[in-house]
């Protein structure tokens, strides 16, 4: 398969170009998205290929973007449905759980389908302050009626969002802020996709599994890295989808390697860890050698300063340091 070396930012930007093309019904509504090209330029020249029709600039009003969302996706058009940071949905909290993941269910199928997507950026670790860093994924996959995916390469986020933009379910899609410079082989094939619902393990290992999603996993592949200087090897576990969970590979793993740690850059209390420990726990209850262990960020706000930021955020070294503590235990 041809591949080309690109940045996550562009490997959405081609998803996006390649899914208008092919579908004249696949719409996009968001702040800024339109003549700037977006917040974060993902949206690029998109607006003067395709126009204003099709790429419509939003007012400053993110019930009224999925409200408009919701309306195209039942009169049968596949809406893209734009926010510009995960904390603002939460202005849109009551149309995105309350209608856009129910109305399909409470028409009682005669809305047969709500292709809709809703893509925002979440991550800290970008000096964008307490208003511009939550990842408050695991609220939206705790609704019936969403499919929640993140992409950590950007091979997964070119797949992940085309395989979301041809799906009939809404899908919550969430991009890593801190993933949108990094560079790696995109296949080009259009017709590429990476099906919502299935991890993906990227490294190989007998001493211990490590599983999570986003930039969580890019941080654990560098860790494995030094890990396997030390001669510790961890199996590594991307999720990828948050709802739909696929944790068959990680049960699978934990029978091999008996010892489980989750990482995620989200607190480590009320977050989808705490879910997903609980379902391995009850699934591989006899094979763990001890209780799931987590890696994730101190109860608190994401703060501004950049030291604090950093003292926050997970790294490498402090990934490195919880396998090794697990290890030696």
């Amino acid at each position: 398969m041809e591949t080309k070396k690109m940045t996550y930012m562009q490997a959405i930007r081609l998803a996006l170009d390649e899914e208008m093309a092919r579908d004249e019904k696949v719409i996009m509504m968001g702040q800024d998205i339109g003549i700037l090209g977006g917040a974060y330029g993902v949206t690029g020249d998109l607006y003067h290929k395709y126009g204003p029709d099709r790429v419509i600039d939003a007012p400053l009003s993110e019930n009224a973007i999925v409200g408009f969302g919701i309306g195209a996706a039942i009169r049968g058009w596949r809406p893209i449905i734009d926010i510009m940071k995960m904390d603002f949905s939460m202005c849109a909290l009551d149309p995105i759980v309350n209608h856009l993941a129910k109305y399909r269910y409470m028409s009682g199928g005669q809305i047969s389908c709500m292709p809709a997507v809703v893509r925002t950026v979440i991550g800290g670790g970008t000096r964008s302050g307490p208003h511009h860093s939550q990842s408050v994924y695991s609220l939206y996959a705790g609704f019936p009626g969403l499919k929640v995916v993140c992409a950590s390469t950007p091979e997964d986020a070119k797949g992940l969002l085309k395989a979301a933009l041809r799906d009939d379910d809404p899908v919550f899609f969430c991009e890593e802020a801190g993933a949108y410079r990094m560079k790696a082989e995109v296949p080009l094939d259009p017709d590429f996709v990476v099906p919502i619902g299935k991890s993906k393990v990227v490294c190989e290992g007998d001493d211990l599994t490590v599983v999570g999603f986003g930039t969580a996993i890019l941080k654990a592949t560098k860790a494995a890295k030094q890990l396997r200087e030390e001669g510790i090897h961890m199996e590594l576990i991307d999720l990828r989808s948050l709802r739909p969970l696929d944790l068959g590979p990680v049960a699978a793993s934990v029978r091999k390697t008996g010892k489980l740690l989750l990482v995620d850059e989200f607190t480590e209390t009320y977050g989808i860890t705490g879910e997903i420990a609980f379902q391995v726990s009850e699934t591989c209850f006899e094979d763990l050698k001890m209780p799931v262990q987590r890696c994730t960020l101190p109860d608190t706000i994401i703060p501004a300063a950049p030291t604090l930021e950093d003292w926050v955020m997970l790294s490498p070294e402090k990934i490195a340091v919880r396998v090794k503590e697990m290890i030696n235990a």
